[in-house]
């Protein structure tokens, strides 16, 4: 008995933010696949069209914009029961018209924070905590005094930095760090260095917890963690790991040779790309990258860049 394949199509959807910071979304018709449900707006891309072009032209059937324009954000390969989907997500950079159903679809504007109260495809989740994200992840430097860490956080702009606190022990001082990061609107990842970093990161309210390969290998199953939850990952092992464990991002290292780590091997920007593309991560890319790498990181799959000096202001 032969087993018939299952069905594949590839979908381009968009991410339209307004200059307020709203993201703009439609709700798919019942008799549709997902009905009921609140998505991304876009369509299947037909064969041989380019994905700005499939994007643009989706985009003015659905919704009445003409004129769309976009870049990458993040790609998605799903496996649904019936059908396998790739989702390209791009950032819609300029348009004309206002958004508005053309085929009796509701649509409706959301701050970013209130998409995860609502009902996606489970395709699109990845996404919904994606667009939650700064597109720079900044890593505190080691060797800065306590002082020195507060006055940076003064210079971080929270709507497109966060910070991750790779090396703390004192628990007065993290918290102190929360509440100037939280103070500012900036986003605190923390690194899980062992059992009680969960109930540490939950008591201290931070935003993301990180796990590094080591603490990653130990897990079983995805800590009782209601925050972001991230990992570092190295090859295709860890990211098939932090996939399957349900886990929300990925940092992905090293993607070019850095001065902190001379003679290690890094993956390339192919390479990178490969762990990158199609996982239901959002991945940032680490190692050797600056802030000016940003649409090239985007080019390879991931949603954002992170980093030490080039990035401490």
């Amino acid at each position: 008995m032969t087993t018939e394949p299952t069905p594949a199509i590839t979908v381009v959807a968009a991410i339209i933010r307004g200059e307020d910071g709203r993201i703009c979304i439609s709700k798919r018709p019942d008799n549709k696949h997902q009905g009921g449900r609140w998505e991304f707006p876009g369509g299947k891309v037909e064969q041989g069209e380019a994905l700005d072009e499939a994007l643009a032209r989706e985009l003015e059937e659905e919704l009445g914009m003409t004129g769309a324009t976009s870049s990458p954000f993040m790609t998605i390969a799903h496996q649904y029961d019936d059908l396998h989907v790739t989702l390209h997500f791009r950032d819609v950079c300029a348009w004309q018209g206002e958004p508005q159903g053309r085929e009796g679809q509701r649509v409706q504007w959301f701050l970013p924070d209130a998409l995860s109260d609502l009902r996606f495809p489970a395709a699109n989740q990845p996404v919904v905590n994606a667009i939650q994200l700064p597109e720079q992840l900044v890593v505190a430097p080691e060797d800065i005094t306590l002082h020195e860490l507060l006055a940076g956080i003064d210079r971080l702009n929270g709507e497109q930095q966060g910070l991750y606190l790779r090396q703390w022990s004192d628990h007065a001082e993290v918290a102190a760090v929360v509440t100037q990061c939280q103070q500012r609107g900036v986003k605190v990842w923390l690194r899980a260095v062992d059992t009680q970093s969960v109930a540490t990161a939950k008591a201290l309210g931070v935003f993301a917890l990180h796990f590094p390969g080591r603490t990653l290998a130990r897990l079983d199953e995805r800590p009782a963690f209601d925050g972001i939850i991230s990992a570092a990952v190295h090859d295709q092992v860890a990211r098939d790991k932090a996939s399957n464990l349900g886990l929300d991002m990925a940092l992905v290292s090293p993607v070019l040779p850095t001065p902190t780590h001379p003679g290690k091997p890094a993956l390339g920007w192919p390479q990178a790309a490969l762990l990158m593309k199609g996982a239901p991560l959002a991945c940032y890319a680490l190692g050797g990258v600056t802030p000016g790498d940003l649409v090239s990181a985007r080019d390879h799959g991931a949603v954002g860049v992170a980093g030490i000096r080039a990035f401490w202001p």
